[in-house]
């Protein structure tokens, strides 16, 4: 087989050239510890390079010899794939002689000298990687002929020697030299919205790459190890795709939902990445009940309770109810006349069974409120903003007109919402519904007061439009006694009352319910129920919700005497106690500073719900939260995806209930070294460290 290798001709590099390597090698050796694996850094470390001339490929050679038993082979560029893989086995490595023009020192697309030698050479010093790639190689040999191996075999080469990322101390780093030698890759590598996938065979043989563009995937190994691992079944894995057929199934000229483009706002993705990028950072994102206190396996005992009750109400044997229960059910639900028992106790609500609906969760609840109500032509929902999304995303995913109302910390500004609804009337729109919080709002906090309900209802009234009340924190108070429902107060029927178990119980038992008595008279002149109308729309999406989890609830409320209220008290008490301790720790570790570095930072202090509002002097963007996760192991929110458009882009959303009090305190303490070091950096002030570790300034 005649060989491409060639003689560098030294002398043929220009001034310019030398040049171009030293620039490239400050930027080398400036890498980001925080980004680049110490995998990578200790073989880099050791080949010992030039830092001003292009290296001397032979010199090189001699030294990476030593190290590893590996040699180089000087080459013009790309060089035949068979010839490529007898090189590795051999244990030799092609390095190409030239290097890239000045103008391409971000982002080379073809490969030069300092991508060869500085991307790849410094893993042929690590024995594991070495191991892995000259075992990759003799498979690879025997699928040489065949393009389509070769291709998926590629694709293997691409996300590991070139564009790999491993899990070191917590956070994804770069081991791939095409990340590492350029800081294009780099910084794209940062963004949150580019998927960062666990090693996985299959899935790497099914996403092609494209090396002249930056990458729109990566993929994460948690050690060297799971590349040698991953050979015993490399060839059974590429056996299987060779045998698919050759077409990639793509579906063309078919487009998707146009609302779920790059406008949608996909918090939850975006949250979800970062914690799952820092699995050992302390998360103030979620909002989620505390797993202690779910006691699932009690609660999956009051099925039987639940098959009692019925046996003896209606007569029929256990296992006829049991049947029944299996079987498609009633749409409109199976334990309604239960929670009719529990809404009168422990919310005064007093509602017929007939008018409530059992639905999959809150967000159901709002989906079929919104499709049953509103005409996407001329009519418009108005929500909080800031506000939770789970009405705003649903519409704006199914087109639905939106409109935000300006809140503070007593809710609803109602002069914005009347201006609103007058400004709609004005252009032909018509404010159908206003879905609201009213108690301990996600995600601010804030509270409404009893005077603001009872007016918010009277404008319902005399603007004739229905509210949502989510009622999701309504009990989760830290005063001595909860607010009264928009619902208990509503006497003119304004108000569709929507509740969830998934905080008073667990998420998943996955049941919310609607409670709405208002009759429609339609456009025909017919009177109908609501409740009625939102039956066929839910008939539509699930059918019925999971009667073995209405059983279950059914079963454990008859149980508490169709209350929760005491029973959930020892929640309630923890809530509160983490509340305070976050009160406790933000007044220690910031307001304690706030003439000093701390000066322009505030936060609520909310009498329930699960979180806190802070304002900042400074703006928080995707990188300001990449930089908290990864320097400083903490994680929050950024308040402005919870705004239609612009907003909250100075504040934060800090949330306590799934956190132990030794982590709450942990958190703040590293939020304040996160905050403090921005501020220090933005103002150009010189820090000293006091003795409790957070920064005065001099």
């Amino acid at each position: 087989m005649e060989s491409t290798a060639i003689v560098q001709d030294y002398g043929s590099y220009l001034e310019e050239d030398h040049r171009t390597w030293a620039s490239l090698m400050i930027r080398q050796n400036a890498l980001d510890t925080d980004t680049i694996s110490a995998e990578y850094l200790t073989g880099y470390k050791k080949l010992e390079l030039d830092k001003k001339k292009i290296v001397r490929i032979d010199e090189l050679s001699r030294r990476l010899e030593n190290l590893s038993g590996w040699s180089l082979v000087p080459v013009t560029g790309l060089i035949p794939t068979k010839e490529f893989f007898y090189m590795l086995i051999s244990k030799r490595y092609p390095v190409t002689i030239s290097i890239r023009r000045p103008n391409e020192i971000d982002f080379s697309e073809q490969p030069d000298i300092f991508h060869d030698v500085c991307g790849h050479l410094p893993l042929l010093v690590n024995e594991k990687f070495t191991k892995f790639l000259s075992a990759y190689s003799i498979i690879a040999l025997k699928y040489v002929n065949n393009d389509r191996a070769i291709d998926f075999l590629g694709r293997l080469y691409w996300y590991t020697y070139e564009m790999g990322i491993i899990r070191e101390d917590g956070a994804l780093k770069a081991y791939g030299g095409a990340v590492i030698t350029s800081s294009e890759e780099i910084l794209n590598l940062s963004r949150t919205e580019i998927s960062k996938n666990p090693f996985d065979l299959g899935r790497i043989f099914k996403t092609p790459y494209n090396p002249y563009k930056l990458q729109s995937d990566y993929f994460f190994i948690n050690s060297f190890d799971d590349l040698f691992e991953c050979l015993e079944h490399l060839e059974s894995q590429l056996i299987e795709q060779l045998l698919m057929p050759e077409e990639d199934l793509v579906l063309r000229n078919y487009s998707l939902n146009n609302n779920l483009g790059k406008g949608f706002n996909n918090v939850i993705g975006f949250l979800n990445d970062i914690q799952y990028q820092f699995p050992a950072a302390i998360s103030f994102v979620a909002g989620q009940p505390d797993e202690r206190f779910f006691n699932i396996t009690h609660h999956m005992g009051k099925f039987d309770t639940y098959v009692r009750h019925v046996a003896k109400k209606t007569g029929d044997s256990w296992g006829t109810v049991i049947n029944k229960i299996g079987q498609y059910n009633k749409t409109k639900g199976i334990v309604n006349d239960i929670l009719s028992d529990y809404l009168r106790q422990d919310d005064n609500i007093n509602i017929a069974p007939e008018n409530i609906l059992v639905t999959v969760g809150a967000q159901e609840a709002f989906s079929i409120i919104v499709s049953t109500i509103c005409n996407r032509e001329e009519d418009v929902i108005l929500v909080e903003e800031p506000g939770y999304i789970g009405v705003s995303s649903f519409s704006k995913i199914f087109n639905y007109q939106i409109e935000g109302i300006h809140t503070d910390e007593e809710g609803l500004d109602l002069r914005d919402l009347r201006d609103k609804i007058i400004h709609c009337n004005r252009i032909g729109k018509k404010v159908k519904l206003l879905y609201v919080i009213p108690d301990y709002q996600n995600p601010s906090g804030s509270c409404m007061p009893i005077g603001n309900r009872l007016k918010l209802l009277e404008l319902a009234r005399k603007y004739n439009f229905l509210i949502i009340e989510d009622a999701v924190y309504n009990s989760f108070t830290y005063a001595q006694k909860k607010n009264p429902t928009l619902k208990s107060l509503d006497k003119y029927n304004r108000v569709i009352y929507v509740s969830s178990f998934s905080k008073s119980l667990f998420p998943g038992l996955r049941i919310g319910l609607i409670g709405a008595e208002q009759k429609i008279e339609n456009d025909t002149g017919e009177v109908v129920s609501l409740v009625d109308e939102m039956v066929k729309v839910k008939a539509q999406i699930t059918n019925n919700t999971s009667t073995i989890s209405q059983a279950i609830l059914g079963g454990t409320l008859l149980d508490l005497d169709c209350s929760l209220h005491s029973w959930c008290q020892p929640k309630f008490d923890s809530y509160r106690e983490r509340r305070d301790k976050m009160i406790g720790a933000l007044n220690r570790c910031i307001k304690n500073y706030q003439n000093e570095w701390a000066k322009g930072i505030s936060w609520n202090e909310p009498d329930g719900g699960f979180f806190i509002k802070m304002s900042l002097p400074f703006e928080i963007d995707d990188q300001a939260v990449l930089e908290a996760a990864g320097k400083y192991n903490i994680i929050f929110c950024p308040m402005r995806v919870f705004y239609l458009k612009k907003g909250g882009e100075n504040e934060i959303r800090l949330a306590f209930s799934n956190l132990s009090l030794n982590k709450i305190e942990i958190g703040v303490e590293q939020l304040a070294k996160f905050l403090r070091s921005r501020i220090v950096k933005d103002k150009g002030w010189a820090p000293a460290v006091a003795e409790n570790g957070i920064a005065t300034v001099e």
